[in-house]
């Protein structure tokens, strides 16, 4: 064993000596075959999490803990400046949901590194795609280039959140091992005076000002552009480490067979754009998103599929992808007003992790290959020894990777069907090489949307596998080897050791037929259903396991380093979750989550005798091969009980209406010119961000004299799927229900009928508001201007327009739930939505029982208590739904976060979780529904409840969110109205 790590030591030497580092530090460095970290080898298996969308700081251990479980090493985080710069020079990174450096403590916590990316643009389907949305009006000039004006804008940004990064790299004992510059930014001319090549400069010179050190890094927006490589036509702005995102897998929603294709054609990318440099995804599908009209995630089952993890998970490292960052792992939720109009308010993606932070079970697959690559050395320094159809197999249906080591003779075979949709069963044998000789291999099968590994030449401690077709899971280092095998049940799997001859074993748990291989001196298999152990003579413990066991194991680290050894490490199999492990003395400690009552096996090594889960010692008991058996509680018996949502209190939450409604103290909208580049329709300008109004609905009132008015021609841009409706001295005169294709929409309506004055009529509108765009919608992308953006009266003109919009507009009177929570509907303004506000005067009406009585909008507010177990988590959440024909609008307020907004004539999102720490799972709970009808036939909803996703008991300690500084009370708004 010491000569083993003399060699491993050795090696990092080596190692180290030709990796090239940027000069400014020599903690992170690389070469082709990978990034080294502290002069150590490591393959990246990264997961993008958006704080911003889950603004419960200590629900992000809970993810950073489940990601850490399933494999992975390393987290992505974008920064969005939309979320912390409600004004211009004033910045928040200490409120509860916006402190970044309790998030990098937390990652650091949970062992993880971690990828920065500040943008300054980030896309992401976020508003306005993460650029300050106090921009939006024209004032941070040509967007994404090098103009003078954008510069300063975004210079202020980067100095402010690059300093907090700047402290968190691993340099200064933080988790940050990379930084991205911008995001999705395409080379168009390889030409040192073009204005996007003086950008990136622009921004890689902020980045070092503020202190950033560690390697930078770009996204390439899929194969469209060769961008920002050192390797490639480089006449500045390149970065150290170039990276390609790419989406392959074609989200289908209705036709699973749809879709599907990994591409083969990564590996030349690189090996063109970046040669000198490991390859990585910065981007890589977990998932897709969604659009308004579009489907609900749970609907697109072949995203969901495991088998989307087996084929493009495994075919990506096959190709000699060695960062490899899934967008997103975790998507969250598009609260308040945080989606760009591209998604509604779910952000679940179809990712591993899902919105209701449960596991999926693509995440239990892809969990059997981090594992995997997080042992093994030989695959972070490899080359493309060979790869394409019939490659080493006998069978013309079946492509193959075959990576072999720089430094060794381990080889690493990666077996797909040429078409990687394919369902086909294919039966197949392989011929490896090995350093013995060739070894043909027979009796292997490919069942479907399947990939399987044979490895040659692995080491597994003082023993090396001289090959296997059973696929390596992981192995650790005990006081002998364990190794942990995988097979589809009925698979055939073959291995042999290297230099052990007359190897005998014994076998425990489920009947296999394991014996001596006719060829290739090893040992031959089938599958059986659930878990079989053999014990060899040469002192290899081997478990060999079907894939619903494998998804049960788990192997936590004892240490808080990310790179875990294979000595670095204990065994679980049998729970839902295994968080983390320790092992003190005789007992081995495990932190997670079960569901139902189970065995639990641990494999902890020599001396230790007893498991403790979640704090409580257990019955422990040893068996013949070492290992520990004990019983875990589920959650099976634990009764959870739901309130009806009853008892609403409603209110008008239209008084704007009415022409006697008094709006002194609304601004006056007059301006003639505007920053923006798209121009008014008429004048005065009437964009809501030229007064300060961003997110949210916003309400117009239109003053004109004269009876001959016979009607208006208006136009609004909210977004797509945006609506809006208009009334005149209180008369409902007409709406356009917004539409998900469009993103303005015009309608002209007839003042027929209505009580025209000679003076002083007064033409209300209100308009939605879906979200500020991204750069890809032209023409401005988040200079693309909301509100209305042209208004005319037919036989006269108005005389005065007055804007109203979210509370305070840019000055952030509600910081802790930020910017972009509120719009500006009466009872948004007035706080109905906020805890502690007194409804004892309101009438007593329901959502369901009574909803709204013609077009308008009405508020209603309820409260409820939960009493759920301290040690239980249980994902909550609203279910909504209207009668069919229902042209309304509906936001969701949850203790006053705006957590759902439900378009019924659109869709398609009816189910809305809120996590705990918004839901109180322990105590009182303000529900309010802004429900507005957008016709005559009033609106109101069919359906209302509480729904529970899941039941898990836990040791994580949901109990200790603080729900308290997450939920600020209301206060007095009276003069917002």
């Amino acid at each position: 064993m010491r000569l083993l790590r003399l060699l491993a030591g050795l090696s990092t030497v080596l190692a180290a000596a030709w990796a090239v580092d940027n000069g400014l530090q020599k903690e992170v460095t690389w070469d082709n075959g990978s990034l080294l970290v502290n002069g150590e080898r490591v393959i990246i298996m990264s997961g993008e999490f958006h704080y911003q969308r889950l603004p419960v700081p200590e629900l992000w251990l809970d993810v950073f803990q489940k990601f850490k479980a399933n494999g992975m090493n390393t987290v992505s985080f974008y920064f969005f400046w939309s979320y912390h710069s409600a004004s211009r020079g004033k910045y928040d990174f200490t409120t509860p949901g916006k402190d970044i450096q309790r998030l990098f403590d937390l990652a650091n916590e949970a062992g993880l590194y971690v990828i920065a990316r500040p943008g300054p643009y980030c896309n992401a389907e976020t508003n306005g795609g993460g650029l300050a949305l106090w921009g939006s009006d024209g004032s941070m000039g040509s967007l994404r280039t090098s103009d003078e004006t954008y510069h300063r804008a975004w210079s202020e940004w980067i100095a402010e959140v690059g300093a907090i990064i700047a402290k968190n790299q691993i340099t200064n004992g933080g988790p940050v091992i990379l930084t991205q510059v911008e995001n999705e930014l395409q080379q168009t001319r390889y030409d040192p005076e073009n204005t996007l090549v003086k950008y990136m400069i622009q921004i890689e010179d902020a980045f070092k000002e503020a202190g950033l050190i560690v390697p930078t890094s770009h996204n390439e927006k899929g194969f469209r552009g060769k961008s920002w490589s050192t390797d490639y036509n480089n006449v500045g702005g390149a970065v150290d480490i170039y990276g390609l995102d790419s989406y392959p897998g074609g989200m289908s929603c209705t036709n699973p067979n749809s879709g599907f294709s990994l591409p083969y054609t990564y590996y030349q990318w690189f090996h063109d754009v970046s040669p000198s440099q490991p390859e990585y995804l910065p981007e890589f599908e977990g998932g897709w998103f969604q659009p308004w009209n579009g489907f609900f995630y749970d609907q697109c089952q072949a995203e969901h599929s495991p088998e989307f993890a087996d084929v493009f998970y495994k075919g990506i490292v096959a190709q000699r992808a060695t960062l490899l960052n899934l967008y997103v792992a975790f998507g969250g939720t598009n609260w308040g007003h945080s989606a760009a109009p591209v998604v509604y308010t779910s952000y679940d993606y179809a990712a591993p992790l899902r919105e209701t932070r449960e596991i999926q079970d693509k995440f239990k697959q892809y969990k059997l290959l981090t594992l995997f690559t997080r042992v093994s050395q030989g695959l972070t320094n490899t080359i493309m020894e060979t790869n394409g159809t019939g490659v080493a197999v006998d069978s013309s249906e079946i492509w193959t990777w075959v990576l072999k080591n720089r430094e060794s003779n381990a080889r690493f075979y990666l077996a797909q069907h040429n078409t990687t949709s394919s369902r086909a069963i294919t039966d197949f044998s392989i011929t490896v090489s090995t350093s013995g000789g060739d070894v043909t291999v027979p009796n292997l099968r490919l069942a479907g949307r399947q990939s399987r590994w044979v490895v040659t030449d692995y080491s597994i401690g003082n023993e090396t596998l001289l090959y296997s077709t059973a696929e390596v899971l992981t192995y650790g280092i005990f006081d002998h080897p364990v190794v942990v095998f995988y097979l589809r049940e009925g698979q055939t799997g073959q291995f042999a050791f290297k230099g052990s001859k007359n190897v005998t074993f014994s076998t425990y748990g489920a009947k296999n037929d394991i014996k001596t291989a006719p060829t290739g001196n090893g040992f031959t298999y089938t599958q059986a259903k659930g878990s079989t152990v053999a014990q060899f003579s040469n002192g290899v413990l081997a478990y060999l396991v079907d894939i619903p066991s494998a998804w049960t194991f788990f192997a936590p680290p004892t240490t808080s380093n990310p790179t875990v050894q294979p000595n670095d490490q204990v065994f679980v199999f049998g729970p839902y979750l295994v968080r983390t492990a320790d092992v003190d003395g005789d007992i081995v400690s495990l932190i997670g989550d079960n569901v139902n009552s189970t065995a639990i096996e641990v494999y902890a090594g020599k001396g230790v005798s007893t498991i403790s889960w979640n704090g409580a010692k257990l019955e422990t008991k040893k068996t013949a091969y070492g290992s520990l058996t004990a019983s875990i509680p589920g959650s099976e018996d634990r009764e959870i009980s739901l309130p009806a949502l009853t008892n609403f209190k409603v209110a008008d939450s239209l008084p704007e209406a009415s022409p006697s409604y008094n709006d002194k103290n609304w601004i006056v909208a007059n301006k003639t010119t505007t920053l923006s580049p798209v121009k008014p329709l008429t004048l005065p300008v009437l964009f809501s961000s030229d007064y300060k109004f961003y997110t949210g609905a916003k309400i117009y009132r239109g003053y004109f004299d004269g009876g001959s008015v016979t009607g208006a021609n208006i136009t609004a841009q909210g977004g797509v799927a945006a609506g809006w409706n208009a009334w005149l001295n209180g008369k409902f005169v007409g709406y356009h229900p917004g539409n998900a294709s469009l993103q303005s929409t015009t309608g002209t309506f007839s003042f027929k009928g209505a009580n025209l004055t000679a003076k002083n009529n007064v033409l209300t509108i209100v308009t939605d508001y879906t979200g500020h765009d991204q750069t890809s919608t032209g023409p401005a992308g988040v200079g693309n201007p909301r509100g209305l953006l042209g208004a005319q009266l037919q036989g006269g003109s108005f005389s005065q327009w007055k804007i109203q919009g979210n509370a305070g507009g840019e000055n952030n009177i509600d910081p802790v739930r930020g910017p972009m929570n509120e719009g500006g509907l009466h009872g948004e303004r007035l706080g109905w939505h906020l805890p502690g506000f007194d409804t004892s005067k309101w009438a007593a009406e329901g959502p369901v029982t009574d909803g709204v009585k013609g077009a308008g909008i009405k508020w209603f507010t309820t409260s409820f208590d939960l009493d759920i177990d301290q040690d239980l988590d249980v994902p909550l959440g609203i279910e909504v739904d209207a009668p069919s024909g229902t042209i309304a609008r509906v936001l969701i307020f949850m203790n006053g976060y705006q957590y759902g907004k439900f378009i019924p004539h659109i869709g398609p999102q009816k189910r809305f979780p809120i996590p705990p720490g918004i839901v109180n799972t322990r105590g009182s709970n303000t529900l309010s529904l802004a429900i507005w009808a957008q016709t005559e036939a009033g609106a109101k909803l069919s359906t209302l409840k509480l729904i529970q996703y899941g039941k898990y008991q836990s040791g994580f300690g949901f109990d200790k969110i603080d729900g308290k500084s997450l939920q600020p009370a209301w206060e007095d708004r009276s003069r917002y109205a």
